[in-house]
């Protein structure tokens, strides 16, 4: 009965609301700081070398636990992985594409490893998040994306740094720089992976951070490699 009763219920219930990812194509998958706002108050500013080390460490962890993981690239207080099941006949997707499964481990390992790594009162929680791409170029365009939101937020973390938010607001890109530059300060000088993110890549020394990248519109070789 207790057999029975539970094939049942998995049947009706469980596997009623089971979304399984298409296969031989590009997933995404990126991982989200929730409320990372109050989170990193009181961290050293304009950037937190602490805060991206432990990130990298949860993105180096589990991007070894991820099958088919390419690269994943990494700003502010997030992570986006690349998922592909394409390079060879046998290649499989990471819990054959169950949808629950992948949003709730990618997010609970990460988790736990960043906990780990960064020593806290606080509790620092993570939403995942899944998209299926099925073109290679988008792909590109998503990564391209991701470094321009992490440019931006790079450059408003520093002018925070100096200026409150009311000379701040409503400002252009151009007027912050010149707010910094008033004060002796220039952005293009802060550290390259605080300006342009982080990858997590794989070479023939084994999984690795990678913070010396490069603008992807300028250099678009350094992602054509890593996407397959």
């Amino acid at each position: 009965m207790k057999d029975e009763l539970g094939r049942r219920i998995k049947r009706d219930y469980e596997d009623a609301l089971r979304i399984t990812l298409p296969r031989r194509t590009y997933t995404v998958i990126r991982i989200d700081g929730r409320g990372f706002h109050q989170f990193t108050k009181g961290l050293e500013r304009p950037y937190s070398r602490r805060l991206a080390d432990a990130l990298d460490q949860a993105a180096l962890h589990l991007a070894q636990e991820m099958i088919g993981c390419r690269f994943a690239y990494g700003q502010s207080d997030e992570y986006s992985f690349l998922l592909t099941d394409f390079e060879a006949e046998d290649s499989v997707l990471w819990f054959d594409g169950n949808l629950q499964k992948i949003v709730s481990v990618s997010a609970s390992i990460f988790a736990a490893v960043f906990a780990k790594h960064f020593e806290s009162k606080k509790i620092a929680a993570f939403d995942s998040r899944v998209m299926v791409i099925s073109q290679r170029t988008e792909v590109e365009r998503y990564f391209l994306w991701r470094q321009l939101d992490a440019s931006g937020n790079s450059l408003n973390m520093l002018a925070s740094a100096h200026y409150p938010h009311s000379e701040l607001e409503g400002k252009s890109m151009q007027e912050k720089h010149d707010l910094l530059h008033a004060k002796g300060l220039n952005w293009a000088k802060e550290p390259a992976d605080f300006k342009r993110g982080r990858v997590v890549l794989r070479d023939e020394q084994g999984w690795r951070v990678d913070q010396e990248i490069p603008i992807f519109n300028r250099e678009p070789g350094y992602l054509q490699r890593l996407i397959p």
